[in-house]
């Protein structure tokens, strides 16, 4: 079972006239089964990057996991928009779905939405959110990977000190349910820096994995990383999954392998 995780596109800040073609190449004649995209799929929310990302997302061969980034709000000069159906633009033109799902081959997949109206960067996840985790993982077995994804970060210890950007808010109390239903691995993104940072919830419990990805296509780069477009490929096996981040070279106008790590089901 294969994923992609890309994340923070940015249309409307393209970096490369190369880099959305290859990426959509790639992913094509590769064997993915799910592409997750962990939201940020505009810049400004406007009806033209809309359709610009509406477009890749429907020349990609396999089924897409989506869910919305604060850039998929009304921007901040439409308050009132912003306030009272701020993914109004995500809905007509991505999906109305905002806890997407995914099932097969021994995986489970679930799209949380943390992006909302009132804040310009952070994030949120809410009481309705964590009941739909709950009672997505619940019934699924010790055998699944489960795999949750979301936009904003949910874990301190994921950050560092690579950005001034806050975890969501309630990620404490996300991050515990997380524990208590299993997840095996968090993807998201939001700082455009690509980082892998396994962690314990509760001291003694199974570790869960966040993978953040940095940003597949834009040229809103952020250090330490600098002019990088990436993304990762996730490879889940019988006793292990793996974290490939595959970087984009302009020069050839095609990705290549960058890093890879590797967990244990049973750590």
């Amino acid at each position: 079972m294969t994923i992609a995780h890309i994340s923070d596109l940015h249309f409307g800040r393209i970096a490369d006239s190369g880099v959305v073609e290859a990426l959509v190449k790639e992913i094509n004649e590769t064997n993915v089964d799910l592409v997750a995209v962990s939201g940020d799929l505009t810049q400004r929310a406007r009806p033209t990057e809309y359709a610009a990302a509406q477009t890749v997302l429907d020349a990609l061969g396999p089924p897409t996991l989506v869910v919305a980034g604060n850039h998929d709000v009304y921007p901040w000069w439409r308050p009132l928009k912003r306030l009272r159906v701020p993914l109004e633009r995500y809905k007509q033109f991505i999906t109305d779905d905002l806890a997407p799902t995914f099932e097969a081959n021994g995986v489970a997949a679930l799209g949380l939405t943390s992006a909302y109206g009132p804040s310009i960067k952070g994030g949120r996840i809410g009481p309705a959110d964590r009941a739909a985790m709950r009672e997505f993982f619940s019934g699924m077995g010790d055998e699944c990977i489960k795999v949750l994804v979301v936009h904003h970060q949910l874990h301190p210890a994921a950050i560092g000190p690579i950005s001034p950007h806050p975890v969501a808010r309630q990620a404490q109390q996300t991050l515990a349910v997380a524990g208590e239903v299993g997840v095996d691995l968090v993807l998201c993104g939001h700082l455009h820096i690509s980082a892998i940072q396994p962690f314990e919830t509760i001291p003694g419990t199974p570790r869960i994995v966040v993978a953040s990805a940095g940003t597949a296509t834009s040229n809103r780069w952020r250090e330490p990383m600098g002019s990088i477009n990436v993304y990762n490929v996730v490879s889940v096996g019988p006793d292990a999954f793996s974290i490939e981040e595959r970087r984009y070279v302009p020069e050839e106008g095609r990705f290549v392998h960058d890093s890879v790590t590797r967990f244990d089901h049973t750590e």
